[in-house]
């Protein structure tokens, strides 16, 4: 795993950014702003410099195929020549990577404000909608935007996206997320803000594919 702040990492990503192929520059030069082009830039760094520490390759030579199918109308990108399994989520200034022996989804959101949260909400499992409802006002956004980390983890590993409908899976709205798909597992994480504290203003969570020796 790795936690990427972009206005840390710019100055190096631009340094080596030799390392990523031409579809990537492609779309980098395609984005409009250029906090988006710089965000692109630093997360796709950080991705291939993980894998290639991962991998024993030099980052350059990694090849991330052509998205592969994997379920429904998405396509999940994948690292060609390598079994290894990567997600890239960002948001705001934060990039997160995961990578793991199997599939595996990873998403990171700042804590939406409240009319965003309400917007969000709608789009959840019944279940989950009742107990974010049943929450005091002051503590509802976050723990919505910690539902939807946990949703768009799951999605991401299933390799759907949102073309999977939100409101299928009850990924729970407590304290310890649920487990809707057999054969996953999400797990929330915590962020450092610094050594010894957690950021309070993001949710991050990961799914990930759970051996069958384990289920």
């Amino acid at each position: 795993m790795a936690l990427a702040r972009v206005a840390a990492l710019a100055g190096w990503a631009e340094s080596v950014r030799d390392c990523l192929d031409a579809e990537e520059l492609a779309r980098a030069a395609a984005f409009r702003h250029e906090s988006d082009r710089r965000r692109f830039v630093v997360a796709h760094c950080v991705l291939r410099h993980e894998l290639a520490a991962r991998t024993g390759e030099a980052p350059g030579a990694l090849r991330l195929g052509p998205p592969v199918p994997v379920r429904g109308p998405r396509a999940k990108p994948r690292l060609e020549d390598h079994a290894l399994c990567f997600s890239l989520s960002h948001s705001g200034d934060l990039v997160l990577v995961a990578t793991a022996e199997r599939e595996v989804g990873v998403d990171v959101e700042h804590v939406q404000d409240p009319v965003a949260a309400e917007q969000v909400l709608a789009l959840l499992h019944p279940a989950e909608i009742a107990a974010l409802r049943a929450l005091p006002a002051v503590d509802r956004a976050a723990a919505v935007t910690t539902v939807w980390a946990r949703k768009e983890s799951l999605l991401k590993a299933l390799g759907s996206g949102l073309f999977r409908d939100p409101s299928v899976d009850e990924v729970g709205a407590g304290p310890v997320p649920g487990r809707p798909v057999p054969g996953w597992r999400i797990l929330d994480l915590a962020l450092p803000a610094c050594p010894g504290a957690v950021r309070e203003d993001v949710r991050a969570a990961l799914t990930v594919r759970v051996p069958s020796d384990l289920l």
